[in-house]
């Protein structure tokens, strides 16, 4: 996203809206804290436990391996229809054209 500031409006502009995102979400990290710890939320109990060691198959398992399936025919018509060409037109100035 930073890029696309500083292609369409310069180096100044994108550095002033990372500075600007940037300090905004620390100061929000920082209020939130400041926030939790004022009205005494913050967990003192921190324990974790590990259920499952090891990997099993379930529905998740089965639909993320569908679902990489129709990415790959996407990413394959993608790749005939002409893909390629239109990502390289698209970086090109309209007046190269």
């Amino acid at each position: 996203m930073l890029d696309i500031y500083r292609k369409y409006y310069g180096w100044k502009v994108m550095l002033y809206i990372l500075v600007t995102f940037y300090a905004a979400m620390a100061l929000a990290g920082y209020l939130v804290e400041i926030v939790f710890s004022f009205l005494h939320i913050i967990p003192i109990n921190r324990n974790v436990l590990v259920v499952a060691n090891s990997i099993h198959w379930n529905y998740t398992s089965y639909l993320n391996i569908i679902f990489l399936l129709i990415a790959f025919v996407f990413v394959v018509k993608f790749l005939k229809t002409g893909g390629r060409e239109m990502l390289k037109m698209m970086d090109m100035n309209p007046h190269e054209m």
